[in-house]
């Protein structure tokens, strides 16, 4: 086989942000700072230089997730804990609607403890749902809504025909590929005698001749990277699947898995009781991650540093691996807020919004009570300027909210460079670049793993908030916002646009500042404004 069909195999499945082991030299980068270290980091250890000896307040920081490990050892200590509410007792003894919500609450789950697992991504459900409304008649609308969510409509129609008509033509290839991948891996889990193997079991050169071809098949598909064939055949395997479900749904009403299972009406936002307490299950790694990013427990020779000294976590479950409900993004928020967060992180995102009125609402709601909010701008390497991405910094009537920071990620010469591949950018709705590729980060059962994503650099740029928070609470969430967007460092360098391998482009034109976060010029920043 040609090195460029395993090339294509690998890519069409887009940037695996797998890998089980931290580079030594690049251990904790995103913490380090540049004129010390070398690193394009946060220049955390600077900024805590800065902070010796000043008091410290405790930040309550909401993390909008798939749910976490509160078993984790290096995070468990910093879970948040519903001062009004006695555990297990099956009462809302502080009233709030939501019976025993100790540690969070979790929209995504039925009264009986069952989780929800599963989800279809929203272009293919707002395409159903209006199809009859809108498809094939001339539509005028009548208001601002109705505008926006035609449009929204027309977004969801192309998404899905272009999904079905990649799909329809690549399906035999991604099905040989798939079979492929499942025999090499099989011949050689029998060949090194092992059910998991990595880049470094591989030495083609002095393979036998029987397990020579499938060596070099998998050494294309590593290409360098660390992660293990049973990592990438589950990953290829789902993405096989999608590929078909692409091709069914087209023509099908996809089934209402979140409805069945909660018994709630997405689409009916004055229901607001439903969901339970159970923030553990069908978590995966990704809740635990951000959260450790944030606040793991610094200097404890544990796992990893969080960024921030003195927080609380509230974790509220309200995010699968396919597109969240707006209505579930909207009670989240409302839920984070009126139960005392000050920072709210949010490691997720959807190209389309239907209901992007009801988070819009909430949104106000957290400017209205000075809550911060932090986004993450999107892993697809795409102009946001131009392919939406939600939740976003602007209000439906094009206002901009002031407490709202979107991310993007950034790198290193070390990790591949300033302006990672597949961070999502745009000059108006990206507002700063943080660290966001090769991170080492928690994971459940108390390990840690080096993963790369806008989903990280988002918590690295809450827990900062959080930070600033903590030791200078008079400052506002406005000016908190504005302080981490003019303290980052401008970068001025030309850098290869995400997304695109062969086109370079100034970094100023990938965000709104063009800089990279730095927590030390940040509190200097936050000193002076704050009068200290």
């Amino acid at each position: 086989m040609k090195k460029l069909f395993f090339l294509l195999l690998v890519t069409a499945i887009g940037y695996c942000s797998l890998g089980q082991n931290a580079n030594t030299n690049t251990k904790g980068w995103h913490l380090k700072d540049k004129e010390n270290d070398g690193y394009q980091g946060i220049s955390l250890q600077k900024a805590y230089a800065l902070l010796q000896g000043k008091k410290s307040h405790t930040v309550v920081v909401a993390v909008i997730d798939s749910g976490i490990d509160t078993l984790q050892n290096d995070i468990k200590d910093v879970f948040w804990t519903n001062p009004g509410e006695i555990p297990n007792n099956n009462i809302d003894d502080d009233k709030n609607g939501y019976i025993d919500d100790v540690q969070g609450w979790n929209f995504l789950g039925s009264p009986s403890g069952e989780n929800l697992s599963v989800s279809v991504p929203e272009a293919y459900r707002t395409y159903h749902r209006f199809k009859d409304q809108f498809e094939g008649k001339k539509y005028i609308a009548q208001n601002l809504q109705d505008s926006f969510l035609y449009n929204e409509w027309q977004r969801a129609a192309k998404i899905i025909n272009d999904h079905y008509q990649n799909a329809n033509e690549n399906i035999i290839n991604f099905r040989a590929n798939l079979q492929i991948i499942q025999a090499s891996n099989n011949f050689l889990i029998k060949e090194f005698g092992k059910p998991i193997f990595t880049r470094k079991d591989l030495h083609p050169q002095k393979a036998k001749d029987s397990s020579r071809d499938y060596q070099a098949v998998w050494l294309n598909i590593f290409d360098g990277r660390d992660f293990s064939n049973t990592d990438f055949v589950t990953e290829y395997e789902n993405f096989v699947k999608k590929q078909e479900t692409y091709i069914t749904q087209k023509t099908t009403t996809p089934i209402d898995f979140r409805d069945l299972l909660l018994k709630d009406d997405a689409y009916d936002i004055s229901k607001t009781r439903f969901g339970n307490t159970n923030l553990q299950t069908h978590s995966g790694y990704h809740g635990t991650s951000t959260s450790g990013i944030i606040g793991a427990i610094r200097n404890n020779q544990l796992g990893i540093d969080g960024i921030a000294d003195n927080v609380r976590i509230m974790m509220v479950r309200a995010i699968l691996g396919e597109d969240e409900y707006d209505k579930d993004v909207a009670l989240a928020i409302r839920y984070a807020v009126d139960n005392g967060a000050q920072v709210i992180n949010m490691s997720f995102g959807k190209p389309i919004s239907p209901d992007k009125s009801w988070v819009d609402d909430a949104i106000r709601y957290a400017q209205s009570k000075d809550v911060v909010l932090v986004h993450a701008s999107g892993n697809e390497g795409k102009d946001i300027d131009i392919d939406f991405f939600y939740p976003n910094a602007f209000y439906l009537d094009g206002s901009r909210m002031p407490h709202f920071i979107n991310v993007g990620a950034s790198g290193d010469a070390a990790t591949g460079g300033l302006a990672v591949s597949f961070s999502n950018y745009g000059k108006k709705m990206v507002d700063v670049f943080a660290p966001g590729i090769d991170i080492e980060c928690s994971i459940a059962n108390n390990g840690t793993q080096v993963a790369s994503g806008t989903s990280l650099a988002s918590p690295i740029v809450a827990g900062l908030a959080a930070l600033i928070r903590s030791y200078f609470p008079s400052l506002t969430a406005p000016q908190i916002v504005d302080i981490i967007k003019t303290s980052g460092t401008t970068i001025t360098k030309d850098v290869l646009l995400p997304g695109n391998k062969d086109k370079k482009v100034s970094f100023q034109q990938l965000c709104e500042t063009g800089k990279i976060v730095n927590a030390y010029k940040a509190i200097q920043m936050a000193a002076q404004l704050a009068g200290q």
